[in-house]
């Protein structure tokens, strides 16, 4: 048996670090034939929010030595950064984020350079608004209207705009004082005299903070949360010893909080920071997490999760410095309590906050509001497109605690009845409920390596060879024996060959590129040999002729059949790579063979017969100049797919202008000009430079074919 393999497409939906990490280690790691489709709505692929950051201030909240993206290789980052103009960095530097923006998108490039010929990256601008998934498909659909087919889908959604507290959100929709810490112009047009009110006492507040100190703005600055608690800075620790057990842990969220007090205190009387004590059980967290009990990681939410998140989530001393500076000049104020109103005034807007702890009121009057709550996970409350067709399907299941979705060990989404998907795996946030700590780049990076090589392992290669018994018993002088009935028929105007495959026994037959003009041909050949057409199939959508499925599906009701990355809507069946039709003993196999179109399929009938369609044809091979023609890619897919088939296996191309009919796959390795002897650049010059007129019927065709071969007139044959 001689096994190639299949290439499979999967779709990356989100290109911030997630996704382009994901990606980045597909394109380094892959070592059989993958398609990889990279969906971002903005053009800086490999940014996402937090690092797409035009603010030199803003820095990262975690030192160089602890920010590779690889962790086998974890000085890359600092490797990067002396290689690109940032030799005084050291190990323990917080970055620009926008610099380390540029050192995600350098990797997928670096990645995407490297990689063999067969693994492909393609970068998709634009949105991807639903999934739908049958029993033999994957398509993902774009807001420019463009389906996308894939094999495996990945949910790389990154973080959401929170949502603004109830009060504020009394203002309306879209109010002039009110703005999102991320939006490009939360703190524009602000005057001197302004103040403004930061509804969050987060890392994202300390974003706005800093942004506001970089432009200069003298004016007050008010920031609010329920616990009026911000984050704590960096400072140099000496690495401490994992003092939790997983199997002794206490599993409850007020147990494990008394425990880490405790060793806290203990740390303290032998000179060691609190924060050394921290970082010892990050990498258990999500263990812990795990082994609690939903009612206690409830309690823990309410009751923890504040304090938990200013002392695990840092941030460098350079920033804390310009917080402490603005808060000591009484510029920056902090309050504990929750926002009860907010009333417009002649210049402003009128904010009431009732204080924690006191209950005493406060009426702030600002000219800003900008909510920096961070980002919303509770996916029950999203308003985004995707999100609202997967759960429409019930495809995700948003996560009992309100906070990301389920998902298995492996990244693979849990639907609705509890079934672990095949198809989509996510990654990050959305996987916050399960793992809790899921959001920052050594976790990420982690899930990022994980789930390349589950979506590489599970992409099993399809064998397009199969054994062949030519003998009957034990007699080597017995005769082939006859497995299926095999015309080849001839369209003398567009010189075309179509295939009629047939199984003797159950009389089930299938037409491969039918030709409109020859229908009336087609429908005699069928009553004269007493078969029964189950489908038609396409290789490609054609330039040079209209396909005759439509009439022929209107006159024997049989299914049409077109490869899975067609761009046509008017098919009863799309069919992918490694994909069977079965006709009794007949069998069928798809592969795919791009190229010379973007969707083009051969076939192979009963593991002797291939049908190569344009991909392939006896001493030549189809033209690459349109439809997305790609020359590499034939190149790449004659050499390693077609040309490693036994060379005793029958080639039918879909054309010949010579009057020549059948070839091998022996007869073209060794006489094929455009292949033997060439290497694949000298190929794609070759191609680049046939300067061929287009097909005749090309304008007609084109349109036509992507209709199911649907034109204006009808012809009334019989059968």
């Amino acid at each position: 048996m001689n096994q190639t393999v299949s290439p499979s497409t999967i779709a990356i939906i989100g290109g911030g670090f997630s996704g382009s990490l994901v990606a980045a280690n597909i394109l380094r790691n892959a070592t059989i034939p993958v398609s990889i489709k990279l969906i971002e709505r903005n053009s800086e692929i490999g940014k996402g929010v937090a690092y797409s950051t035009t603010v030199i201030s803003h820095l990262l909240n975690v030192p160089a030595g602890k920010m590779s993206a690889f962790t086998d290789e974890p000085n890359h980052f600092l490797r990067w950064l002396h290689r690109n103009g940032h030799a005084e960095s050291t190990a323990s530097t917080f970055v620009p984020r926008k610099v380390y923006g540029e050192y995600v998108q350098a990797i997928l490039n670096e990645a995407e350079a490297n990689a063999p010929a067969y693994v492909r990256l393609e970068r998709i601008v634009d949105e991807a608004i639903a999934i739908e998934t049958t029993s033999y498909s994957t398509k993902v659909q774009l807001s420019s209207g463009q389906w996308l087919h894939v094999q495996k889908a990945v949910l790389a959604l990154g973080n959401f705009p929170a949502l603004l507290p109830q009060p504020i959100a009394a203002l309306g929709k879209d109010h002039r004082y009110v703005k999102d810490a991320w939006s490009s112009d939360a703190i524009a047009d602000l005057n001197p005299e302004d103040s403004i009110l930061l509804v969050g006492t987060g890392l994202t507040m300390v974003d706005a903070v800093v942004a506001l100190h970089q432009q200069g703005f003298p004016g007050k600055i008010h920031a609010v949360s329920r616990h009026g608690l911000t984050p704590q800075r960096h400072q140099p620790t000496i690495p401490y010893h994992i003092y939790i057990d997983l199997e002794t842990a206490p599993k409850t969220a007020r147990g494990l909080l008394r425990l880490v007090r405790q060793e806290v205190k203990k740390a303290a009387t032998h000179g060691q920071d609190w924060r050394a004590v921290i970082d010892a059980i990050r990498p258990i967290t999500s263990q812990l997490w795990q082994a609690l009990p939903m009612i206690e990681q409830k309690r823990f939410l309410r009751h923890v999760k504040a304090y938990w998140e200013v002392s695990r989530h840092r941030i460098a001393g350079e920033i804390a410095e310009v917080l402490d500076a603005a808060s000591q000049s009484g510029q920056l104020s902090y309050y504990s309590g929750r926002i009860q109103t907010c009333q417009e005034v002649d210049n402003g807007v009128n904010v009431t906050i009732r204080e924690r702890g006191t209950h005493a009121d406060i009426v702030l009057q600002v000219k800003r509001i900008v909510n920096c709550t961070g980002s919303n996970c509770n996916y029950r409350r999203l308003q985004h497109p995707l999100i609202a067709n997967l759960q429409q399907q019930r495809l995700i299941r948003p996560h009992a605690l309100s906070i990301g979705i389920d998902t298995a060990p492996n990244g693979a989404v849990i639907d609705a009845q509890g079934n672990v998907s095949e198809i989509l795996y996510t990654l990050g946030t959305p996987r916050k409920g399960n793992l809790w700590e899921t959001t920052a780049v050594p976790e990420i990076r982690i899930q990022a390596a994980n789930l390349s090589q589950e979506l590489l392992n599970s992409l099993t290669p399809k064998p397009y060879a199969v054994e062949r018994n030519w003998f009957a018993g034990n007699s080597l002088n017995a005769l082939p024996k006859t497995a299926m009935l095999f015309r080849q028929l001839f369209d003398p105007e567009s010189s075309t060959y179509t295939y009629l495959i047939a199984d003797p026994q159950t009389k089930a037959a299938i037409l491969v590129d039918p030709v409109l003009e020859q229908v009336e041909r087609d429908l005699q050949v069928l009553r004269e040999l007493g078969l029964t057409l189950h489908y038609c199939l396409e290789t490609h959508i054609h330039a040079d002729h209209i396909t005759g499925t439509g009439q022929l599906r209107q006159f024997t009701g049989c299914f049409s059949v077109l490869p899975e990355n067609a761009k046509t809507a008017r098919a009863d069946r799309y069919i992918a790579d490694g994909g069977i039709l079965q006709l009794g003993n007949v069998q069928i196999q798809a592969i795919a063979t791009p190229g010379h179109t973007d969707s083009h399929m051969a076939y192979l009938a009963n593991g002797t017969h291939l049908l190569t369609g344009d991909a392939l044809f006896i001493r030549g091979c189809g033209r690459t100049d349109f439809q997305n023609g790609d020359a590499g890619l034939l190149y790449d897919v004659v050499m390693q797919k077609l040309f490693t088939l036994p060379d005793d296996t029958w080639v039918y191309p879909g054309h010949d202008y010579k009057g020549q009919t059948v070839s091998t796959i022996g007869e073209e390795k060794r006489w094929n000009s455009r292949f033997t002897g060439r290497s694949r650049s000298q190929f794609i010059e070759l191609m680049n430079n046939l300067n061929l007129p287009y097909p005749k019927k090309m304008k007609e065709a084109v349109p036509a074919n992507q209709r199911g071969g649907k034109v204006l007139v009808t012809l009334d044959y019989q059968i």
